[in-house]
């Protein structure tokens, strides 16, 4: 009884220092990246190195305060069909995972919980892309005070969701992403060749630059854009709605997931198919939920952060897909591609939680297991920010 209870306030005060830190970190970031705004609004190119470190910064103070209040491992498990082996690696240097993705790539994923997008943006930093991350996200979050400040400087996505009013926003940004990636955007000193009388900018989408150039942040601005094509989270109420939308379309629903929308990735693969050769699907699965229950509900962020109930292991399965083989010219088509690679993802979530993994077969799949964690020196740097404004704070009481 005794140990339990100190156990709970163990956790309670691990949260609190973690929701202090994670405020104070915030406030730090926009600080600088307002300071930013004020000192490089003429030069484009270290106005976004600058924004590039915040939103690198961010995804360091959010690992490390996961690790410490849900210290969870880690297993990436990688198709060798799609995915060339050694492409994710222990990193005995770096003391982590470390990864050579593919740089202006889309990551598509079922989504489970709120911290599904977390270790999305942790898989793109093993491969030192978290500053190139792009997320697309519902427009209420943009008045979240700090954070909606922080994220639209990170320029993720914010979308109202009807169609009508995202469309000219998502081109217009969309074609900006592409562009940079290929040295031909607004951070190598270059302007869209015309505007049509949508607003829409159109750029030069001849030039290809070479994989050396893409990864070159000098001319290249590579991206890792984000998606959840279902959506929303797997629950109750969202499988009711899915399941009423499969017999209207007259599709089989998915024991594990929800269907897929096509719009969003279609509209999005085809604006930046000039610079995008690959997609990588992912299928995430947390250790603890079963066929018969529900991630959401298991796994809420006021259980995970206020009541130390967390996933123990995080199983991250990674395939790619090579954009000249999907169909984007035809919209049927399409949505039944997207359609059997849910189906795919599905039967992949009923092996693993049949057998507690992806895949069993050593020969068809490489896997790798870590903890979900930041370089050493990375976490003192996190942790460098609220130990600064602690020794502020008690210096003022001393003088007060």
């Amino acid at each position: 009884m005794v140990a339990k209870v100190f156990q709970k306030f163990n956790h309670l005060i691990i949260s609190l220092v973690s929701i202090g830190v994670f405020i104070e970190s915030a406030i730090v970031l926009c600080s600088i990246q307002v300071a930013t705004k004020l000192a490089f609004q003429k030069n484009t190119k270290w106005y976004q190195k600058c924004m590039d470190s915040t939103k690198n910064y961010f995804i360091m103070i959010v690992t490390a305060i996961l690790s410490i209040a849900a210290p969870s491992k880690v297993r990436i498990t990688t198709c060798d069909d799609s995915i060339a082996k050694g492409r994710f690696l222990m990193d005995s240097q770096k003391g982590r995972i470390s990864s050579t993705l593919r740089p202006n790539v889309v990551v598509i994923c079922n989504h489970q919980i709120y911290t599904d997008w977390i270790y999305l943006w942790w898989v793109a930093y093993t491969s030192d892309f978290a500053g190139r991350v792009h997320i697309m996200l519902k427009k209420s979050l943009r008045s979240i005070p700090l954070l909606g400040f922080g994220m639209s400087n990170f320029n993720f996505l914010f979308m109202n969701r009807k169609w009508a009013d995202d469309r000219i926003n998502l081109l217009n940004t969309l074609k900006e992403l592409d562009a940079n990636a290929r040295g031909l955007g607004p951070l190598a000193g270059k302007n869209p060749i015309n505007v049509d009388e949508e607003g829409v900018a159109i750029w030069d989408c001849k030039s290809q630059p070479t994989i050396e150039e893409k990864t070159a942040s000098s001319k290249c601005w590579p991206y890792t854009f984000l998606l959840f094509p279902e959506g929303t989270n797997l629950t109750d109420n969202t499988r009711s709605k899915t399941l009423k939308y499969a017999n209207k379309v007259n599709k089989k629903p998915f024991r594990h997931l929800l269907l897929p929308h096509v719009t969003g990735l279609l509209f999005t693969l085809e604006t930046l198919e000039p610079s995008i050769d690959v997609i990588y699907d992912v299928t995430i699965g947390y250790s603890g939920v079963g066929r018969s229950s529900y991630a959401a509900s298991k796994y809420s962020l006021k259980q995970i952060f206020i009541e130390g109930k967390y996933p123990k292991l995080v199983d991250i399965h990674l395939r790619a897909y090579k954009v000249k083989d999907i169909p984007l010219k035809d919209e049927e088509k399409f949505s039944e591609w997207l359609y059997n690679v849910w189906a795919e993802k599905d039967d992949l979530l009923e092996e693993y939680y049949t057998t507690g993994s992806f895949t069993e077969d050593s020969t068809k799949a490489t896997t790798v297991v870590d903890k979900f964690n930041i370089r050493t020196c990375e976490f003192l740097l996190v942790a460098l920010v609220p130990s600064i404004t602690l020794l502020f704070f008690l210096r003022w009481l001393y003088f007060f």
